[in-house]
């Protein structure tokens, strides 16, 4: 009876899936409540929660999304371009770990989220191309680029004058966007705002934008969101599978180190790799840097 309880609060938590929070858990505790009605012999609810779960997953399932192959063609290794992503959480610890991983070192872009004020990525990062910065980290939520020529924002990538939640730049034969998007848990409801529309403009820029396009970053928002698909549909782009179904790229800092961190689908996917017109070879989702985020990294074939 005490679980037939706890797991009455479930249906309320399907509503959170929809806008994009922590639709894995989500869906772990409705396989508890699944559990517990059915044990309790509580038909109807046990009918009801089986619909909710199936519902959560039709949403995760129909997203579209490009897998990487699990045995990858020989390609030429002069097309191969390894990008990397990771949101640093202003840990400068975790951007050291992060320059000291082989895949990175081997990274011919690196984008970074929540960069610490001062660090010096020239020193951290030698073997990436890093032009001039095109504008200060303040005025981009500490978002930096390397290895593609930044574009100097234009207010494509902003829901309010002077803030960008994001950069583009220009690789050899596409587009990158790097960004970190609004945390939907600020507020009474207002960060949840900001980021929807950041969602909607963000697939407004991309759809406009020619040619190949890779967008990575932190998005604050899981593959079950409305916003996401409807950015995904928008902008014709397809969301690549890094690390199979169980892995994620978000826990609580407090979590590092403990048994929870080890159970394989507690991790919550809200950083993400689209793709549009991109041959994707690889994607994995990297080890604990000391950042609440895990870095992800992916090889694609260079367009000629």
């Amino acid at each position: 009876m005490g679980l037939c309880s706890l797991a009455l609060a479930a249906p309320f938590h399907w509503i959170l899936a929809l806008v994009g929070a922590w639709d894995r858990l989500i869906i772990i505790f409705g396989l508890v409540g699944l559990g517990a009605f059915w044990l309790g012999k509580w038909r109807v609810m046990t009918v009801l929660q089986g619909v909710a779960v199936l519902a959560l997953l039709f949403l995760n399932v129909r997203v579209p999304t490009d897998y990487a192959p699990l045995f990858p063609k020989k390609s030429d290794p002069s097309r191969e371009f390894v990008l990397a992503w990771a949101n640093i959480h202003d840990n400068r610890f975790a951007l050291r770990s992060l320059a000291l991983l082989p895949e990175v070192k081997k990274a011919k872009a690196i984008g970074l989220g929540e960069v610490p004020e001062f660090s010096n990525l020239q020193e951290l990062f030698p073997a990436v191309d890093q032009p001039e910065s095109a504008i200060p980290s303040k005025e981009t939520w500490g978002v930096e680029t390397l290895g593609c020529r930044v574009e100097k924002p234009n207010g494509d990538l902003s829901v309010w004058q002077g803030r960008n939640f994001g950069l583009k730049a220009r690789c050899d034969g596409f587009t990158l966007f790097g960004l970190h998007l609004q945390n939907p848990t600020r507020g009474r409801g207002g960060g949840l705002r900001v980021r929807n529309l950041e969602l909607a403009v963000l697939a407004e820029t991309v759809a406009k934008e020619p040619g190949p396009v890779l967008v990575m970053g932190d998005f604050n928002t899981t593959p079950s969101a409305l916003p996401f698909f409807k950015l995904l549909q928008t902008a014709n782009l397809k969301r690549v599978s890094c690390g199979g179904l169980v892995a994620g790229t978000w826990r609580p800092i407090d979590w590092s180190g403990t048994t929870i961190d080890q159970l394989p689908g507690f991790k919550v996917t809200i950083d993400h790799i689209l793709v549009r017109d991109l041959e994707v070879q690889a994607c994995h989702v990297g080890p604990d840097i000391g950042s609440d985020h895990f870095p992800l990294i992916v090889t694609i074939t260079q367009p000629n």
